[in-house]
């Protein structure tokens, strides 16, 4: 499970002291939050690659902070193991979690408040939203905001929309009973996924341990993403008829983000990448798709013209790490 963080919480606060606060609040909060499952932070592009150049207080970022001799250093330790290496969260995959064509959010309160991108991204993907505690208006468990989006006819729609979100271990705690339902119905969903592969997935073939790898998956928030992945692998298989496998064609006809390993990862770990097929034999799986940390290691069959797919997870040990 993942939450989002909400980068309308990042204003300075009067004072140092003030600025200590609320950086032993963010660090509780998701120290707890890591308890019940949760597993990193995502930043939207208007954050950057980091939080390290947050303003806390007048000339004083979270930078600052982790210089300074006064903070805890077990305190440091644990934001440095949160905040290192976040991924962002790119505007087309604020989208693709979304049926509308376009969608731009507002919080309700206060009024003339600028887009709120985490805000979205939490609600189109039923994540919690985080904020750093800078203001009153984020000690609390939930955020309401304001959704424009065009319908699939083309007309202009508005709802009021809810955000469950934290910014203290407190409200960790109240929502601990949503984070075990969110964890069950993911799980419970990657089940399905297996379970009706051949219904969902028609012109794919799953098989090596995607049964077990998806279970894994099920716990975080990229199975939509795999899903859909998935289902345009498969729209691309049904297509081949003739000839082998064009993977040229499948990246330009496509959306998906497909590369071949390098000979230089091949020599080093092409045993990690053989997996079983169906009846038995072993294949390498050169090709796959990239989705956020994830890979899909998939198996063209030009002999049968069928698509095997027999890795989904964190990518595999490369040549260069």
């Amino acid at each position: 499970m993942e939450c989002i963080f909400n980068e309308l919480s990042a204003n300075p606060v009067e004072t140092v002291t003030e600025a200590g606060k609320v950086m032993a609040h963010f660090v509780g909060s998701v120290v707890a939050a890591q308890q019940f499952g949760l597993e990193r932070v995502r930043l939207t592009e208007e954050i950057g690659n980091d939080l390290y150049n947050l303003p806390l207080a007048s000339d004083y970022t979270v930078g600052s902070w982790l210089s300074d001799e006064r903070v805890d250093p077990v305190l440091r330790d644990r934001f440095r193991q949160i905040a290192a290496n976040p991924p962002l969260l790119k505007d087309d995959e604020i989208e693709a979690l979304s049926v509308f064509e376009r969608s731009i959010f507002c919080l309700i309160e206060p009024a003339g408040t600028p887009e709120a991108k985490g805000f979205g991204a939490a609600y189109l993907g039923n994540w919690l939203l985080l904020s750093l505690l800078t203001h009153d208006q984020w000690n609390t468990r939930q955020i309401s905001g304001w959704h424009w989006f065009l319908d699939n006819d083309g007309q202009e729609k508005t709802e009021n929309v809810i955000v469950s979100h934290f910014a203290t271990v407190a409200d960790v705690e109240l929502h601990k009973p949503w984070i075990q339902r969110q964890q069950n119905e993911l799980l419970q969903r990657s089940i399905d996924v297996w379970e009706k592969r051949t219904e969902f997935f028609s012109d794919i073939i799953l098989c090596g341990d995607v049964q077990k790898q998806l279970r894994k998956v099920g716990m975080s928030s990229y199975l939509t993403q795999i899903i859909a992945r998935l289902r345009t692998l498969n729209g691309f298989a049904a297509s081949w008829t003739s000839g082998d496998f064009d993977l040229t064609a499948l990246k330009t006809k496509t959306n998906l983000d497909v590369s071949v390993e390098s000979p230089s990862t091949m020599n080093l770990h092409s045993a990690s990448r053989r997996f079983k097929l169906p009846d038995g034999r072993r294949e390498l799986f050169e090709m796959h798709i990239k989705t956020g940390n994830f890979r899909f290691h998939f198996y063209a069959d030009n002999q049968n013209r069928k698509v095997y797919v027999g890795y989904i997870g964190p990518h595999l040990p490369t040549a260069t790490g």
